[in-house]
């Protein structure tokens, strides 16, 4: 009889959508095939239509909102600190191998925040060069196994209640098969560390891929509702996680100032997108290669989603191959202005593979049959290696905020009024990179790129 190999089907999805709040359960008990949870699909908004030509209201000095946040603090160690910064760099470092990859110019969203955590549960069962590899990658330094899972530990902890207004969810799953045997000590630590669901599942079955989508679909309030589109025989075990995002604006766009507009593409042609507007008093900031803008969410001193527009003869691809996190923190806004503003309204869709491009950041081996080592995951597994990472990531930004399901900076309290502020222009009407990052551990959980198809 031909003997399988046996693998572990390893899938890290993440969402990121407009006005999604997705609840991460805390449960950890092995389960048997429970009742798919219930698939709920989100009500998509209706976009204004407006027939006027395009025109940017006029505003008074009296009618620009202040938007320019406070600071509070995540209790982080200094060593999760430095590791947060690091983190960066592999978040920076893997859009920069999506982005180089894309066949054709589109709009993509990622969370590597996401893929942190799924490499992290997979780091804890990991040894030897596979360990090293991930650990590395990862920014952690290498087989730093302790480091990575109380990075995890405290962000899933205290991220989530950062900011009342702000919902935060995240949330692990590790299912196998109904014959795989999990080292205790491995359990506990997804337990511990990571607060996973465990649930043992006869992947024969139709029903337990059933679960697993409908594991997604629920912790993602159906913006993702399906992750896997099959379980090969050799399958033993799927890791996943999810991490939702819903926030309000601090100040919101006016849906009456929403017009349609030009938006020129990469390659020159022209889209018409809704352009939302604002007259803002916000943090601004511009260098060689881009400008960029800080609009904070829900109380205004946790969330922000930083826009990166090119500067003139820039693209995107500059932008993007720029970034690190040192260049980010020197460059990343942090003056105040009073700001016109034109943002896109707009939705982004994302599935990627991502064996080959962990794999070129330098963590080839989990992928390799004959290399991968994961003797601390399951008692009676040892020749596991990873035979599929994937990420769905999608988000949606509109007027009211943003929907997503992914080191100390001193901030300037003000009560002086908007004149005092230089004033800047910032359309954004052309390519431009975004990402939403938590202020205090500086933790980036989504990036991504609007290319102006709709």
């Amino acid at each position: 009889m031909e003997v399988m190999k046996k693998v572990i089907l390893n899938v890290g999805m993440a969402l990121l959508a407009m006005g999604l709040l997705t609840a991460c359960s805390s449960g950890n008990d092995v389960v048997e095939l429970p009742d798919q949870p219930k698939q709920e699909q989100p009500k998509p908004d209706n976009p204004k239509e407006d027939e006027d030509e395009p025109e940017t209201p006029e505003l008074e000095d009296s009618m620009v909102v202040d938007m320019l946040p406070q600071t509070r603090a995540i209790q982080l160690t200094e060593e999760q600190r430095e590791f947060a910064k690091k983190n960066n760099d592999f978040t920076f470092n893997l859009y920069r191998a999506i982005n180089d990859a894309q066949q054709e110019r589109k709009s993509i969203v990622t969370s590597p925040l996401s893929v942190t955590y799924v490499m992290g549960m997979l780091n804890d069962g990991a040894a030897g060069k596979t360990e090293e590899e991930i650990t590395s990658v990862l920014g952690f330094g290498a087989g730093d196994k302790a480091a990575v899972n109380a990075y995890c530990q405290a962000l899933i902890q205290q991220a989530p209640l950062a900011d009342p207004s702000v919902t935060l969810q995240i949330a692990n799953i590790v299912a196998a098969d109904e014959d795989v045997v999990l080292e205790d000590t491995y359990k506990q630590n997804m337990s511990d560390y990571y607060e996973a669901d465990v649930a043992s599942l006869d992947f024969s079955e139709p029903a337990s891929l059933d679960y697993l989508n409908g594991w997604c679909n629920e912790k993602t309030e159906g913006m993702i509702p399906k992750i896997i589109d099959e379980l090969s025989p050799e399958a033993k075990l799927v890791l996943m996680n999810a991490i939702c995002f819903k926030a309000t604006w601090t100040e919101k766009f006016d849906e009456q100032d929403t017009k349609e507009e030009t938006f020129t593409k990469a390659d020159g042609t022209a889209a018409t997108v809704p352009m939302m507007y604002r007259n803002a008093l916000i943090q601004y900031g511009a260098n060689d290669v881009f400008s960029s803008v800080c609009l904070p969410f829900g109380s205004g001193d946790k969330y922000r989603m930083y826009v990166l527009l090119p500067s003139e003869g820039k693209s995107v691809d500059d932008v993007v191959n720029v970034l690190t996190n040192d260049f980010w923190e020197r460059n990343m806004p942090v003056g105040n202005a009073v700001v016109d503003l034109k943002l896109p309204r707009f939705k982004t869709n994302s599935d990627i593979r991502l064996n080959d491009l962990i794999s070129q950041l330098g963590a080839p081996s989990m992928f390799d049959s004959e290399k991968a080592d994961f003797a601390g995951i399951s008692k009676n597994y040892k020749d596991l290696y990873v035979s599929l990472l994937k990420q769905k990531a999608a988000i949606e930004v509109s007027e009211e905020g943003t929907k997503a399901s992914a080191v100390t900076v001193a901030m300037i309290d003000t009560t002086s009024g908007p004149m005092d502020y230089k004033k800047a222009t910032f359309h954004a009407d052309r390519p431009f990179v975004y990402l939403i990052q938590e202020w205090d551990t500086r933790a980036v959980f989504f990036i991504g790129t609007y290319e102006g198809d709709l």
